[in-house]
């Protein structure tokens, strides 16, 4: 929406522009900063969402599931390979790992500075192969899925050096954005329960008939032993 003005108040006096003003660019410009949420691992090696679409001075906290897994930067056409090789200071949050029966959840949390694509992905054993992979800002649909592409061929996961590009936290469990697994239960005190005493062997057939034939006749079984 446009509105033709000689200017704009945007508050403590403050006033910008000339001639016709869009106001829906201004209200953006201006508008609070928001924190977008991705889910690292889980039942699956993923991040969710893949994507996220994020204006300067928002922020990304990655919370991390099951398992271990890190938030690592890498080139556009390097799935796999830490950007911190070449770029120092490139993104990297280190290995992060949750347990079930966990009372607080690990994070990661990156400040948005600018809209250009960033390409990150997990560099805990296979996962990156495995499509562990995500882009902020892309600036097509198809730009995470060529970089899965590109992930899934990687002839290896390189691990980044140092955490760098935001801060390592944590947050209690009930804050979390996804369900923890349950803790597994416990084996009853005392340990398992004893096993059935094993039944006696059984005799063999020829045992058995002397058996029976001695309760009948002591004297038949006699002979028979000094035959």
């Amino acid at each position: 929406m446009a509105a033709p003005s000689r200017f704009i108040q945007v508050g403590n006096g403050v006033s910008i522009g000339l001639g016709t003003i869009d106001l829906s660019t201004v209200l953006q410009h201006f508008a609070m900063p928001q924190v977008h949420t991705v889910v690292v691992g889980g039942p699956q090696d993923t991040f969710v969402p893949n994507t996220v679409n994020a204006k300067v001075g928002d922020t990304i906290q990655f919370q991390f599931s099951s398992g271990n897994h890190t938030v690592t930067q890498s080139a556009p056409d390097l799935a796999c390979q830490p950007l911190q090789a070449t770029v120092p200071g490139a993104l990297h949050s280190g290995h992060i790992p949750f347990q079930a029966g966990q009372t607080t959840v690990g994070t990661f949390t990156m400040t948005v500075r600018n809209t250009a694509p960033m390409f990150l992905y997990c560099a805990t054993g296979p996962h990156c192969q495995l499509g562990q992979v995500m882009v902020v800002n892309p600036t097509s649909a198809s730009q995470v899925v060529a970089y899965n592409r590109l992930a899934v061929g990687a002839p290896a996961n390189i691990d980044g050096t140092v955490v760098a590009g935001g801060t390592v936290g944590s947050i209690p469990i009930e804050n979390a954005a996804f369900d923890p697994p349950a803790p597994e239960e416990e084996a009853a005190p005392g340990g398992p329960p004893a096993a059935p005493p094993a039944a006696p062997p059984a005799e063999s057939s020829a045992a058995a008939a002397t058996s029976a034939a001695a309760t009948a006749d002591p004297a038949a079984t006699t002979t028979a032993a000094a035959a």
